[in-house]
């Protein structure tokens, strides 16, 4: 057992909850919220409802904050430490208080204090989702009679955790609505993505062979539920509950049997269906958006980032995500083949500065690392695989960049407890500049530009089978 820690906790019970009904009192509705990081990643948090900025609050002298809520409306909140996000419950009169430390974000956060219950759940939830993604994959390979079955047992399993939690302590309605929805909409994902991560001929064939019943939860869909539109679950169904709905209408009038994420036909029907079931203008401009983004970075045709983009400009009513997708299309316009590749400076492992076009001087391979949690695996794979292509490949150059605001000696020490070499890293003097300016997203996007600088591919991806093509392309260019 960890007695420092739980030390921690029973002082921190002292310091701000020696007596809960006062404390109850004292606030008069409102709430207070704050904790400790431990390695933080910055020296404030961020706080957020409905993806807007609510406040920025700085860490004192020992990494710890505090925040008082007033005249708000209870539900989910988020924080931001610099890196990572997470998502807390607040309500009326909660003295909330947590603990966490970056290395293991997640798994280490612990709550204390009124609400601690809830939110311990809810994170418990989270990570135990996390836990069974696995098993989930290996299940969607299964027959959809055996698949369900299956997928059924592991929905059992967490509601049962939520009925015994239910029964030991008395919970609020948003709480229940919020823990049942993390199941719920969880299940309802896995189901979605049946079809596309099966192992079968194409998604029509699946399609074919799912049971009449298969998607009969369907009915139960809020798509404008203003309490869950910035939670977890409920994003990550509405994307890939589109995907599917679109491509099951897409299939009605076209001869497609494939999936093609990129073909504009099919994009077009996403956002009519987007544009006809969900009403609520934060839910419905937000997954306009973030499709039509995923959109222009995977396209190679300039004109369908045109038709796509008045379609968007047509659906959504969010100007400033509207003005955004449109500096993204002309971006990727400035970026087309045979542009040479815009001049941002990069930082060497001398702290050197130096233009992009200065440390290209044969043909070469651009790719870039971040060094958020969201992306822990993808930093390791993508130093791997360029270094395999590397010495397959010696005639070309492998270029990483990190796309982070942080020093030389620090992206040092990220790679070296990878076990990962410092050969050819540099990162950005201005990070967001350059990751607009380049359209670094996603991360595992890489350039392929010749000797002179000039784009071959801005859209490259060194995990796909054709790539080893490209590249013998590139030498011989």
């Amino acid at each position: 057992m960890n007695y420092k820690f739980v030390y921690f906790l029973i002082a921190l019970s002292l310091s701000f909850f020696s007596c809960e009904e006062d404390k109850k009192a004292n606030l008069n509705g409102n709430a207070f919220f704050g904790g400790e990081i431990i390695n933080p990643n910055s020296n404030f948090v961020v706080i957020l409802k409905d993806n807007k900025v609510l406040d920025s609050v700085y860490l004192d002298q020992n990494n710890r904050f505090s925040y008082t809520f007033k005249d708000f409306d209870p539900g989910l909140f988020r924080f931001y430490d610099g890196k990572e996000f997470q998502s807390v419950l607040i309500q009326p009169n909660d003295s909330l208080m947590f603990r966490l430390n970056t290395i293991e974000f997640d798994e280490s956060l612990v709550f204390t204090g009124i609400g601690e219950k809830e939110n311990n759940f809810l994170i418990e939830l989270f990570l135990l989702n996390d836990k069974l993604q696995d098993s989930v994959l290996k299940i969607s390979q299964l027959e959809p009679k055996e698949f369900e079955e299956q997928l059924n047992a592991i929905r059992k399993q967490k509601q049962d955790k939520l009925d015994a939690f239910n029964e030991k302590n008395e919970t609020t309605e948003i709480f229940n609505k919020l823990a049942q929805a993390k199941i719920d909409y969880n299940y309802y994902y896995s189901k979605e993505t049946y079809p596309f991560i099966n192992y079968r001929e194409s998604e029509y064939q699946i399609f074919s062979e799912l049971p009449e019943d298969f998607y009969n939860y369907r009915n139960d869909v809020d798509y404008n539920s203003v309490l869950l539109r910035e939670y977890r679950p409920y994003v990550s169904f509405l994307r890939v509950h589109f995907n599917n709905l679109a491509l099951q209408k897409h299939f009605q009038h076209s001869d497609d049997s494939i999936y093609n994420n990129q073909s504009l036909e099919y994009n077009i029907d996403k956002f009519n269906l987007i544009g006809d079931k969900i009403s609520d203008t934060f839910i419905k401009n937000r997954l306009l958006y973030y499709n039509m983004v995923k959109f222009i970075n995977g396209s190679e045709n300039d004109s369908d980032y045109e038709k796509l983009l008045e379609l968007f400009k047509e659906k959504s009513t969010n100007k400033d995500q509207i003005e955004k997708a449109s500096k993204l299309v002309n971006t990727y316009k400035r970026l087309k083949p045979g542009n040479t590749i815009p001049n941002v400076t990069v930082i060497d492992k001398s702290d050197n500065f130096l233009s992009l076009k200065q440390i290209i001087d044969k043909p070469s391979v651009i790719y870039f690392w971040d060094v958020s949690k969201r992306y822990r695996y993808h930093l390791k794979d993508v130093h791997l695989k360029a270094a395999e292509l590397s010495e397959k490949y010696p005639e070309i150059e492998f270029i990483a960049i990190n796309v982070n605001n942080i020093s030389t000696r620090e992206q040092a020490d990220i790679l070296q407890r990878n076990r990962l070499k410092l050969i050819n890293e540099f990162h950005f003097k201005t990070p967001n500049e350059a990751v607009d300016l380049l359209a670094i997203r996603p991360i595992n996007k890489v350039f392929l530009v010749d000797k002179n600088a000039n784009i071959v591919n801005p859209k490259g991806n060194m995990f796909d089978i054709k790539f080893e093509n490209e590249l013998l392309g590139l030498i011989n260019k």
